[in-house]
């Protein structure tokens, strides 16, 4: 696979990822009625990806690799993965997951960048 193809891929998984956060996100803030199913086990698979219970697929896992995001502390993981299991996201989570989108975001615009030089 040539590099634009690999990183139209990836483009396409992290931007996935995204929009699923961003909608739990402005769900937990009552902007949207509500996030899809998908998108929380989407969410899930990412944090859990991020955690120290490692989620076996291979798509939140090569997200999670590129990202770079300072981890909530050890003792976290598990409020956090059980909030969003629950679908009940406060305030503390809510801040830790606007990084966690921050951090996508970035990754999808050096993505993006390299594809265009690419192209060009």
């Amino acid at each position: 696979m040539s590099a634009i193809g690999f990183d139209s891929c990836f483009y396409e998984r992290l931007n996935h990822y995204s929009k699923s956060l961003n909608r739990i996100l402005l769900a937990s803030e009552g902007k949207i009625t509500e996030a899809r199913d998908e998108d929380w086990l989407h969410t899930l698979q990412l944090v859990r990806s991020l955690s120290v219970d490692a989620d076996d697929s291979l798509g939140a896992s090569s997200v999670a690799a590129c990202l770079v995001v300072e981890a909530p502390s050890l003792m976290s993981w598990p409020d956090i993965l059980s909030a969003l299991e629950r679908r009940n996201v406060d305030d503390g989570f809510r801040k830790w997951l606007f990084t966690l989108a921050w951090s996508l975001d970035e990754q999808r615009t050096a993505t993006l960048t390299r594809m265009r030089q690419g192209n060009a």
